[in-house]
């Protein structure tokens, strides 16, 4: 199968689109400099550079990517674009990255790297040796501003081109790998799936969902006579996203256990049938109800106000992925992303109650 891109004028894949099979050193000559506001990567690794004859920053697209959109960093800004058609891209990456010029403190790597500051290594980078494969460091965390290309061979912070390996020193904050799979038949299965829990990031958050007041004034004790429900309902949604540099290319189903906000800890739901898309991930949803209760009696001389709390969970939680094709198990590879989760629990309703002045 041939390399393919396709680039396009608007976000969202709007507008004129340009499809390329090879690369253009002067996208002008194609009727498409400086307007490129979202791709599509079919098959291959290219780098949009920001001037013509592969000159200025530059954003590397792999084999299987799509950008919706460009940041303000490379919007309208691309005016050459380079197929890299001359490196072994599906060796598995590693590398290892040091304080010093190949010295002091230093880390190796085999997978993403979304923030270097959980190692502590955050803006701390001044070499780094590429022992396999190919890597893309960028200037902040989560994949974002400039790039810099890193091919198998050793690079020391300089005023090189990016897609020569130039970076400035001690300005790398995260690290992507560059891994095309070949085609493989047979549909890819999910065997095992682990989350990191000591990684997961929680947000637990009380509402209000629901109120109600009833005044009595009167000597005499009131009997609630309301016969309504009131039902409270909340959509749980999942989803499984893939890291930048995953290889998915189908939708893959299994049963795994869901990620549970607690009070106080996460836990793991039973088995449940999931469906996990591509690198922009696929949303599952379940709906909850709870209903409202009422008092059955307002004393004398008193005000009863009824509130009921739901508490909504957002969760983060990292995952590894152990994935097969058709039915040989023995077959592996290992994927890595992040589950997100957002539920509702610990619905209660309480009861305050106040005097009247009399």
């Amino acid at each position: 199968m041939e390399p393919k891109i396709t680039l396009y004028q608007h976000k969202k894949f709007g507008g004129r689109s340009k499809e390329f099979t090879k690369s253009c050193p002067d996208l002008l000559d194609a009727g498409f400099d400086d307007m490129t506001s979202s791709v599509k990567c079919e098959r291959g690794v290219w780098i949009l550079y920001q001037f013509k004859n592969y000159k200025g920053r530059i954003c590397v697209i792999e084999e299987g990517e799509v950008y919706d959109k460009f940041t303000k960093y490379f919007q309208d800004r691309a005016s050459s674009l380079k197929l890299l058609d001359d490196y072994n891209f599906t060796e598995e990456p590693e590398c290892t990255v040091y304080a010093d010029t190949f010295n002091g403190r230093s880390l190796t790597f085999s997978y993403d790297v979304e923030n270097l500051k959980w190692y502590k290594f955050d803006n701390k980078m001044s070499s780094i040796e590429v022992k396999s494969g190919a890597w893309v460091g960028y200037q902040h965390p989560n994949y974002a501003g400039d790039q810099s290309l890193f091919l198998k061979g050793k690079y020391v912070a300089s005023d090189k081109p990016n897609d020569e390996g130039g970076f400035k020193n001690d300005r790398i904050s995260s690290f992507g790998k560059i891994m095309l799979k070949p085609a493989t038949e047979g549909n890819m299965k999910l065997l095992q799936i682990d989350y990191d829990l000591d990684r997961a990031d929680i947000i637990r958050t009380p509402t209000s969902v629901f109120s109600w007041t009833q005044v009595n004034n009167t000597s005499v004790e009131q009997t609630v006579t309301k016969t309504d429900e009131i039902t409270i309902t909340r959509e749980d949604t999942y989803e499984f996203r893939w890291d930048k540099a995953a290889k998915i290319s189908t939708t893959v189903k299994g049963n795994v256990g869901i990620p549970l906000v607690g009070e106080t800890e996460v836990s793991i739901s039973a088995e449940m049938s999931v469906s996990m898309g591509r690198t922009t991930g696929t949303k599952m949803s379940k709906t909850d109800k709870w209903i409202a209760e009422y008092p059955s009696k307002i004393p004398r001389y008193s005000t009863v106000t009824v509130t009921s709390k739901l508490t909504q969970g957002n969760i983060n939680i990292p995952f590894t992925a152990v994935l097969y094709y058709g039915d040989d198990t023995e077959r592996t590879i290992t994927e890595k992303g992040v589950f997100y989760g957002c539920q509702y629990f610990d619905f209660h309703t309480e009861f305050n109650e106040s005097k009247v002045p009399t």
